[in-house]
């Protein structure tokens, strides 16, 4: 059947040169040529293109989809894809023009839907990926990878870009996404040369642009749909779990490399396609990162996985690599523009670190996250990318809003866990060779706030370097008649059951440490870990334990000042501080003892413990909790310097306001 059109989009055809009429003729006649000249001639007749719509449209309608690739359907084949091309290109000269870009793209995409995405699965299960094609096309047959890639992406692309009906398509038609996310995994298998644009030769941008548009795409997929389905379906067509969350960060690794590998921009303005690129493929960085949370942030996600596999590793090796080229400024009006502005590439940087301060709330081992973080750059990077005195930054919006500011306001209170103290003293070492100071005073709220930061990072990185810091009972038999030493995995060691903190070199030794007093103290340790089992608490209890200490000690005024406000129900009730680890500025919150087990929730330590427990009577305060948080679980737990000090006699080395003990460590050199 011959395309036809109706004769009111004939009728308006006449608007177009004498030649372009002859030329949509013979296209209709089934000429190949003539419809490769009409599609090659878009961009010269510019706001008159969507007048060929009607042509387009009608040369798909006119001929059924083949069922194989055979000589007899080729012209079928180039008619179908110049056809489609057409299509792209119009919508593709709208740019970002929003005023007039969703009513063509209706008429071009939208209202046409059902009969272009058949066209489309057509081109992408025949020509995609390269590997599957046939070793010789039939005469007349030229599909490149680059263009089976533009005609089955971009109508997608721009009907996400522009209808809110193909918003809601992504997130809701399982096949078109089962469709989307098949191009999104033989999109990542492709190299630069496999998306060679044959008429755009020696561009190297393609490739980084279409994986800037797969990202953006991917985003939108996964915004507002029902959890379990996109996971299902993007780990169905990525071979598995594993292979999904690999893929994810191959995305962020090949745009961070694709951004850096760019020219370094002369001129930073719209005009400039060197600088529109590097824009554009960092924005589609941005839009990878977001992916990747998305995954990981559902039910039947992959948060973990993509944590063991290295997110958070590739995600800050993305803000080290780009971040001075993303923040260096044009010095001239493109440095406030929307999309190319300062403000539109700091936000790559500010989605990354969103992402890390997600992965350290949410993590079943936070702790972890953030050792990994610091090891790989984070306070660096942190201090690297503080705003410019080009960016003219209000200082009381960027403290409320900015993911930098709100990662670093965070960060010390995982300063209580050994696991991040460990490398936290390495990564202020390496703070002083560098001398970041210059760079990161530029701006003074993050400036401020960073050395508060610093100041409570190097008291708690002394804390743990002293001996009253170890953990000394995960490396000795706590039996009072025994002495023996053995190493911390030793999988011979009995641990208790009951306070889950003290270990025995035998059976004997247990029962010697429960009759010389373990029974009084088990449920006091316990009652320290907060009645849980966390191994980060469990390994850190005297790092908290002086920290509490000193924290007392210091503030011991403003206790005082609290104490006079607490009401007791009784002249038996007692007052509770508690040392609130889980802000910075750590708080304290004074309570009656009664009132605080209202308060302080289902994990909070045990009320018989707390009442056996009798202070002088010139303190200001009957008893300590301290307050933890390790991932989304808060623990509270009863004064771990009480339990230290009474099971095993520990003393937390602070008095005075300093830290005093009998072997201090030499320096390192």
């Amino acid at each position: 059947m011959a395309p036809r059109i109706n004769a009111r989009d004939r009728e308006a055809l006449r608007a177009l040169p004498r030649l372009m009429q002859r030329k949509i003729d013979g296209a209709l006649r089934g000429s190949v040529e003539d419809l490769r000249d009409v599609v090659g001639s878009l961009n010269q007749l510019k706001d008159v293109t969507p007048l060929l719509l009607p042509v387009f449209h009608a040369q798909l309608e006119a001929y059924p989809i083949p069922d194989r690739i055979s000589p007899d359907v080729v012209p079928v084949i180039m008619l179908a894809k110049w056809s489609m091309g057409g299509i792209v290109q119009i919508c593709h000269n709208l740019g970002s023009n929003i005023s007039i870009g969703e009513r063509i793209v209706h008429d071009a995409v939208a209202s046409k839907w059902e009969m272009l995405f058949p066209w489309m699965q057509f081109f992408s299960n025949n020509f995609l990926p390269p590997s599957q094609r046939p070793a010789a096309l039939p005469h007349g047959l030229s599909v490149s990878t680059y263009e089976a890639l533009r005609i089955t992406i971009h109508p997608l692309s721009t009907l996400c870009q522009f209808t809110t009906i193909g918003r809601q398509l992504m997130r809701t038609n399982p096949t078109v996404q089962a469709f989307f996310f098949r191009a999104w995994v033989i999109v990542d298998g492709l190299k630069s040369d496999d998306v060679a644009d044959p008429l755009r030769e020696g561009d190297k941008n393609l490739s980084a642009l279409i994986r800037a548009n797969m990202c953006s795409l991917s985003v939108i997929c996964m915004e507002d749909t029902p959890a379990s389905l996109p996971v299902s379906i993007i780990s169905s067509v990525a071979g598995g779990t594993l292979p999904m969350a690999s893929l994810a960060l191959r995305y962020i690794r090949r745009m961070t490399k694709e951004v850096s590998n760019m020219p370094e921009p002369r001129l930073r303005a719209r005009e400039n396609v060197d600088f529109s690129s590097m824009t554009v493929c960092a924005t589609g960085l941005a839009q990878a990162i977001l992916f990747m949370q998305s995954l990981g942030d559902r039910e039947g996600g992959c948060h973990e996985l993509l944590l063991q596999i290295g997110s958070i590793r590739t995600v800050l090796s993305a803000i080290t690599t780009l971040w001075e080229r993303l923040l260096t400024p044009a010095w001239n009006s493109s440095d406030n523009e929307p999309d190319i502005g300062l403000a539109a590439r700091r936000r790559v940087l500010y989605i990354a670190y969103r992402y890390i301060g997600y992965s350290m709330n949410c993590a079943n081992d936070s702790a972890l996250v953030i050792s990994q973080a610091i090891q790989h750059g984070l306070l660096e990077c942190l201090l690297r990318t503080g705003s410019s005195p080009a960016e003219h930054v209000d200082n009381t919006k960027r403290f409320e809003d900015d993911h930098d500011i709100q990662l670093l306001k965070e960060l010390p209170r995982f300063f209580v866990f050994s696991k991040v103290l460990r490398v936290l003293q390495p990564a202020l070492q390496r703070l002083d060779r560098l001398g970041l100071e210059e760079r990161a005073s530029q701006d003074p709220v993050l400036w401020e706030l960073w050395q508060a930061v610093d100041s409570a990072a190097r008291t708690f990185t002394n804390f743990h370097e002293l001996p009253e810091g170890a953990p000394f009972y995960r490396y000795q038999c706590c039996s009072p008649k025994c002495s023996l030493n053995f190493s911390e995995d030793d999988v011979t060691a009995y641990r208790c059951s009951g306070c889950m903190l003290t270990r025995y070199c035998s059976k004997y030794c247990q029962k010697e440490a429960w009759e010389s007093g373990h029974r009084v103290h088990c449920r006091m340790l316990r009652s320290a870990l907060g009645n849980q089992d966390v191994r980060e608490i469990r390994k850190s209890l005297p790092v908290i334990a002086m920290i509490e200490s000193w924290i007392c000690e210091e503030r011991v005024n403003e206790i005082r000042a609290l104490d006079k406000d607490v009401v007791k129900t009784s002249e038996n009730d007692r007052s509770i501080v508690e040392v609130d680890l889980t802000v910075y500025p750590i708080e304290l919150n004074m309570y009656s003892l009664r009132d605080y087990f209202l308060v302080s929730g289902s994990h909070t330590f045990e009320r018989e413990v707390a009442e056996s427990i009798t202070t002088s009577e010139d303190s200001p305060y009957d008893l300590v909790a301290v307050k933890v948080r390790l991932g989304r679980e808060y623990y509270s737990l009863f004064s771990p310097a009480t339990a230290l000090g009474v099971a095993f006699g520990w003393t937390s080395g602070i008095q005075g306001g300093r830290y005093i003990h009998e072997h201090p460590r030499t320096p390192d050199p």
